[in-house]
């Protein structure tokens, strides 16, 4: 594109450097890629001034990082293309934020070449006058007037030329397919206000959390969450076997029993609960049973005793971990926390607050999401049930982020029908309270 700018290409190692100096070349995009000392730091400072760079890199930016890139850029009106050298959760993360985020050298060359073009909107450009297997590796649709079209060009190579007649070597077709994916995600990248809930006790929530660093048991995470209006089960804490026997025939048969205890988990103890108990006799053997196995795991006196809960059939488990980053985001990691779904890391991460549409295509990138939802219409029920749970979420990590490490919810249950509801809730409470002591009295 004549009259253009070289952008600023960033390398964190010499031979990326190299790589992507021959790339440029071929392209002919004049560009002289840099090794700074800090490749991250430089990338701000470039887009602090106003321009746009490439950051190809052989170690992934920090989640705070790539928040940091991402906002610079969109603050200033222009564009970071990251370039990783391995597939990663981060490159879904920095699309979410609006980056162009891609896989390997060339398609990160690809989307610097297309950089001028942005405007164009060269991912709904025409491909008429591509041969068939172009057409295939591209995956664009029709064409929109005014979107410009992709030509064939010597040496395996297309070029992208717009409505106005400039044009420029691009790359070769995967290349571009993967640049053209990159700023098609880039689009719906979102920047939303943090979140929040109205009317919240915030003294309440103190009492709770207050103390030393630790892990909060589940009956004090859920105590805690419960000032959110997050969709928790009725439960009890019992500590003998009469009581809960007792609250489970108040409650009605069948109910869940589980262990309650701050040093033993459910999701890495699963056989410290029994789902299914129809009857006080079967709730006082389960309360025995469990407290027996707890005892031979923990320390007698870091066992609360059980929880008894109404009994729901679920459709499937998902696991959420929640931490605060800058910028008033925070980072949300979410996978399925069956023993399948575990094992084959079937998971997704992003940051949040996110929009409904936003957290639609989140559980959209699950491999096993159609456990979530059968069809379009659970899919609303799903998408709306879960999304409004993470902003909930999102909302009390926002509001304690001083004190508040992380939450884990595992499982959150999808129930038949699409409503959920948190199981076992952990929330991790950082030593912001003894620092704050410490200070106090010298």
């Amino acid at each position: 594109m004549s009259g253009a700018s070289p952008v600023r290409v960033l390398c964190d190692e010499a031979e990326l450097a190299v790589d992507a100096a021959v790339v440029s070349s071929t392209l002919g995009l004049g560009i002289t890629p840099d090794v700074p000392s800090d490749p991250v730091a430089t990338a701000r400072e470039v887009l602090a001034r106003g321009e746009s760079c490439v950051l190809i890199c052989t170690r992934t930016p920090s989640d705070a990082d790539t928040v940091t890139l991402a906002d610079l850029a969109r603050a200033q009106g222009n564009t970071v293309v990251l370039g990783l050298l391995e597939p990663s959760s981060t490159v879904q993360v920095a699309r979410d934020l609006g980056a162009v985020a891609v896989v390997g050298v060339r398609p990160a060359l690809a989307a610097a070449a297309l950089l001028p073009f942005r405007a164009h909107k060269p991912w709904l450009a025409s491909a008429r006058g591509l041969g068939r297997a172009d057409r295939a590796q591209l995956r664009l649709s029709p064409g929109h007037r005014g979107a410009g079209r992709f030509t064939r060009q010597d040496g395996g190579l297309l070029a992208y030329e717009s409505e106005a007649g400039e044009a420029a070597r691009i790359g070769e077709p995967r290349d571009i397919a993967a640049a053209l994916d990159a700023y098609r995600a880039a689009e719906h990248g979102e920047r939303l206000s943090p979140a929040a809930v109205e009317g919240v006790d915030t003294a309440a929530v103190l009492d709770v959390i207050f103390g030393p660093a630790r892990a909060l048991s589940d009956p004090a995470s859920k105590a805690a969450l419960a000032y959110f209006d997050l969709p928790l089960p009725i439960e009890e804490l019992c500590a003998s076997a009469s009581r809960a026997a007792a609250e489970a025939q108040r409650i009605g048969f069948p109910v869940r029993v589980a262990l309650a205890s701050p040093d033993l988990r459910i999701w890495e103890h699963p056989d410290l609960a029994v789902d299914g108990v129809d009857s006080a006799t079967r709730t006082r053997d389960a309360f025995r049973q469990i407290m027996a196995l707890a005892s031979t795991r923990a320390s007698e006196d870091r066992l609360l005793g059980v929880t008894v809960s109404a009994a729901t059939q679920a459709r499937a488990l998902l696991r959420v971990k929640l931490a605060p980053m800058p910028a008033g985001l925070v980072r949300c990691e979410l996978e399925f926390a069956d023993p399948h779904g575990h094992a084959s890391g079937d998971g997704v991460r992003t940051f949040l607050p996110r929009s409904r549409e936003g957290i639609g295509r989140v559980l959209d990138g699950l491999r096993g999401r159609a456990l979530l939802y059968p069809d379009d219409t659970e899919r609303r029920v799903v998408v709306e049930e879960v999304g409004d749970v993470l902003m909930r979420l999102a909302a009390f990590v926002h509001a304690f982020r001083e004190y508040v490490r992380e939450v884990e919810i595992s499982p959150l249950a999808v129930l038949i029908g699409g409503e959920v509801e948190v199981r076992e809730a952990c929330v991790v409470v950082g030593d912001a309270f003894e620092r704050s002591m410490l200070r106090e009295h010298g």
